[in-house]
This record gives structure tokens, C-alpha cells and sequence, in this order.
């Protein structure tokens, strides 16, 4: 089973609604790729 441990530091509140349309998608683009990149390095590990 894939465990990663993850550590995220926020200042202030953190708001996804506050960005533009193209802006959320590229914020949630960014982070699938990053979730495919630790998997994919996970499945060579093993």
C-alpha cells in the first residue's frame, strides 16, 4: 500500500475560490501531477 507522508504549511486561510477559473485549474493540474509523480515513484521503488 502507498504511504506518504505529506507536510503542508498555510499562512493566512487559504481560499481555491479566491483564484481565477484558469488559475484553479492549473492549481489542481499541478497537484494530480505532483500525486502521479509520487505514485509512479513508488511503483519503481517496489
Amino acid at each position: 500500500m502507498l504511504k506518504t507522508e505529506l507536510s503542508i504549511e498555510t499562512i493566512g486561510e487559504p481560499n481555491i475560490q479566491a483564484l481565477s477559473e484558469s488559475e484553479q485549474r492549473i492549481f489542481f493540474e499541478t497537484l494530480f501531477n505532483s500525486i502521479m509523480n509520487l505514485y509512479q515513484q513508488n511503483k519503481s521503488n517496489n
